[in-house]
């Protein structure tokens, strides 16, 4: 194996696209770093302050952009390791400051592409990435110590990249990248209790979260990840009081285990998302700042202002953008984007035109990312911090949002997180929007623009993506090779350390790490884990441990 010093080059990001451009307008009149009250009174101070002070509803950071700009992402992911490794080539080349990458619908459930019942998933919508050999491909020549990628992963991948780092010699306290850790987000959001049951999904959120806090201080987390969440159904003021619900329980289960807020909340950026509703989005990442700030501090104690002042990693919604009309999905998305700008998040991925249709194509990930450079260097999105701030409809959205948000989630608390979760009431929640928002699409009270309204007489549907089924075959047949041989003797010790560890109570990550050394697929170390909290070790049945357990 190459050393960290021995890959090839990856691309680097050029410099004119970490910093704002002008501040001047195109006018010439110069703008300042932020705008405010002459005189400030007390209300002003309690309830905003200016941008990079306490509760930070105006921003995290006193200049925002101009001292700092957001991180530029695109997503990539598709096919096989090595395709999607070439696609993150092309996206740096492009300017993304970020790279997000996607995995398939299998890997992100920790079911290998060898799984009986799943075979076409395989890279049909995101990358194929189970074991060892995938990472050695997709991260060949990527310093993981400079290079910010964002994992679109939760089960199994923080253990995965750590066992990674620890074959190519990095030392993990200067690791970096971010992953979304929040299991029990994907319980609700799709994965159900039969693929992730609530108790195992908290479970393995606070292993991570706690691993994070000791041993990987650089690494990111994605917590909480609303973003899938708000694309199940979740409203601006629900994601804000759910979020929190869940933030809450996990840092009080990581004091338990003597993990104190300011060891793990710097750490965390939430994952949001952006809709069309410009005002309402900008209302809600001013009023989610402030309610996070209130709660680090008056609520765990937090000490440390880079606990308070929140991060927000934005992704704007694909569940907007309609089949119909695709090319209107690129006005959709800058407004989306511009809301997540104006509200102040720390990094964007701007979805593409054409998400409803098929895979990004290479033009819809190029307009994308070229959305976000616009509106930095020419709208003058960036130029000034909160420039909606002292609005009043902003103001008093803001304050209903919280007020709303703060409502819910006493709601929540009362019953407990976890039952709330498993008796089906936060499922109801969202089921209760979405029917509403259906009834006012069918009543023409919610008009979206060729779908129920203004709606073309001839559709051309674009240009799909392609993925090289070909190469996926070869793939899936290459893995299945080598997994067959392996030799299993060290799998089965590792896999039954997971199993032990676990049902021990004791941090599972360690375990984990030295299963994937040892060449165990993300499938067969997520199954031990199943195993150690009596869950069956396949949740459909259809697979057994590579080797005996007991």
């Amino acid at each position: 194996m190459s050393g960290p010093d021995e890959r090839r080059p990856f691309p680097e990001v050029d410099d004119a696209h970490l910093r704002l451009s002008r501040t001047r307008t195109w006018g010439g009149l110069e703008t300042d770093g932020a705008y405010g009250p002459a005189e400030p009174d007390e209300i002003y101070v309690e309830n905003l302050g200016d941008p990079g002070q306490f509760p930070f509803a105006r921003g995290s950071y006193p200049q925002m952009y101009r001292s700092r700009m957001w991180t530029q992402r695109t997503i990539v992911g598709y096919g096989t390791p090595a395709d999607t490794r070439a696609g993150l080539e092309a996206a740096r080349a492009q300017g993304a400051t970020g790279l997000d990458v996607v995995l398939d619908t299998l890997s992100q459930e920790a079911l290998d592409p060898d799984h009986p019942m799943f075979g076409p998933e395989v890279g049909s919508e995101g990358c194929s990435l189970t074991w060892l050999p995938d990472l050695e491909v997709l991260l060949d020549g990527i310093d993981l110590t400079t290079t910010d990628i964002a994992w679109h992963a939760t089960v199994g991948l923080y253990p995965l990249v750590l066992a990674y780092a620890e074959q190519q010699g990095y030392d993990l306290t200067r690791l970096q990248g971010s992953h979304m850790p929040d299991h029990v987000t994907l319980t609700l959001s799709g994965y159900g209790e039969k693929l992730l049951p609530v108790d195992l999904a908290q479970r393995a959120t606070v292993d991570v979260l706690e691993h994070v806090a000791r041993y990987t201080p650089r690494w990111a987390t994605g917590f909480p990840q609303c973003y899938n969440l708000r694309e199940r159904g979740l409203t601006p003021v629900s994601e804000i009081a759910v979020g929190m619900a869940i933030v809450n329980q996990t840092l009080a289960d990581l004091a338990v285990r003597g993990i104190d807020v300011d060891q793990i909340a710097p750490s965390m950026a939430w994952v949001s998302t952006a809709d069309v509703d410009l005002f309402e989005e900008v209302a809600k990442f001013r009023a989610l700042r402030r309610v996070w700030a209130r709660t680090m501090r008056d609520r765990f104690g937090s000490q440390d202002v880079r606990s308070q002042r929140l991060r927000i990693a934005c992704h704007t919604s694909g569940r907007s953008l309609p089949y119909q009309q695709p090319l209107n999905n690129l006005a959709r998305a800058t407004v989306q984007t511009l809301a997540a700008i104006l509200g102040g998040v720390q990094s964007v991925e701007t979805c593409t035109y054409d998400e409803p249709v098929s895979i990004p194509t290479p033009e819809a990930r190029e307009l994308a990312i070229r959305t976000q450079q616009i509106l930095a260097h020419e709208v003058g999105a960036a130029r000034t911090a909160d420039p909606l701030g002292g609005s009043w409809y902003v103001e008093a959205l803001t304050d209903e949002l919280e007020a709303a948000a703060l409502k819910l989630l006493g709601e929540i608390e009362a019953q407990g997180l976890l039952p709330a979760v498993g008796s089906g009431r936060l499922e109801e929640l969202i089921d209760d929007h979405n029917h509403r928002v259906e009834r006012e699409m069918q009543a023409g009270e919610r008009l979206k623009v060729g779908v129920n309204a203004f709606r073309p007489t001839h559709f051309t549907p674009p240009p799909r993506f392609q993925v090289d089924h070909a190469a996926v075959a070869a793939h899936l047949a290459a893995f299945r090779e080598r997994k067959a041989a392996r030799d299993l003797e060290p799998v089965r010790t590792a896999l039954r350390d997971v199993r032990g560890a676990t049902a021990a109570g004791e941090n599972a990550v360690p375990a984990m790490v030295r299963a994937f050394a040892a060449l165990a697929t993300t499938g067969e170390v997520w199954g031990a884990f199943r195993l150690g909290l009596g869950h069956p070790y396949d949740p459909f049945g259809a697979t057994e441990p590579p080797v005996p357990l007991d």
